[in-house]
């Protein structure tokens, strides 16, 4: 995943430092550039994707928040009830004081490895390049399948995962699908336009678990 580490470390606006995970990494960064910036695609290229998997009323979860305009533009469309999680507890105190007009909208330094949140809290969780960090750290494969547990945990039945990706079919359908996620997968691809390159969106239903029955004695 070298290339997709360093396709991450040259669309970032601040460019000072190499590209890496953890806590210490982005707190680095952010320090360095605070200014608001997004990863891949913005709220106007996602809205009518978001729309269509959940009402302005849905609880949403958005992980690996970072300085994205995403939740703050979505919050000024009518979805009040966002909780914005981050390993940075810099970037959070960053956006909590951005978003101080926005008094319903949650910000919480969390480890989305190891999320705090009940079982079934949300009906929307957004993930814009954040399972594209896992990819690129040296557990990847322990990471991503840890991280997904925790998702499906939270997401509630008929709920959906919103996943946009650098990362192809090939490179992340083999962990969505994992059966006990209990995730129906569509892949679309975002094409590429204005100077960005191809992204993929992975829109996941968290589907009822139906318990085989034993065979007929």
């Amino acid at each position: 995943m070298a290339s997709e580490a360093a396709e991450r470390s040259g669309e970032d606006s601040s460019g000072s430092v190499p590209y890496g995970d953890g806590p210490e990494y982005w707190d680095l960064r952010y320090k360095v550039d605070s200014e608001p910036f997004d990863w891949l695609r913005d709220f106007s290229e996602l809205k009518a994707h978001i729309e269509a998997c959940c009402p302005r009323s849905g609880d949403i979860l958005n992980v690996g928040c970072g300085n994205s305009l995403l939740s703050e533009e979505m919050y000024d469309n009518g979805y009040h009830n966002i909780v914005n999680i981050d390993c940075s507890s810099v970037v959070i105190a960053l956006m909590k004081e951005r978003n101080a007009s926005r008094p319903s909208m949650a910000w919480q330094e969390m480890d989305a490895l190891e999320m705090t949140f009940e079982e079934n809290s949300f009906d929307l969780i957004l993930d814009k390049s954040t399972m594209d960090t896992f990819a690129c750290s040296e557990e990847l494969a322990q990471n991503i399948i840890t991280y997904l547990m925790e998702v499906s945990r939270v997401l509630r039945t008929g709920g959906t995962f919103l996943v946009i990706s650098y990362g192809p079919p090939e490179t992340r359908l083999d962990f969505l699908k994992l059966s006990h996620l209990k995730l129906e997968v569509d892949v679309i691809t975002l094409p590429a336009k204005e100077g960005k390159k191809e992204h993929y969106m992975y829109r996941c239903t968290k589907q009822q678990h139906v318990k085989k029955r034993l065979p007929a004695s």
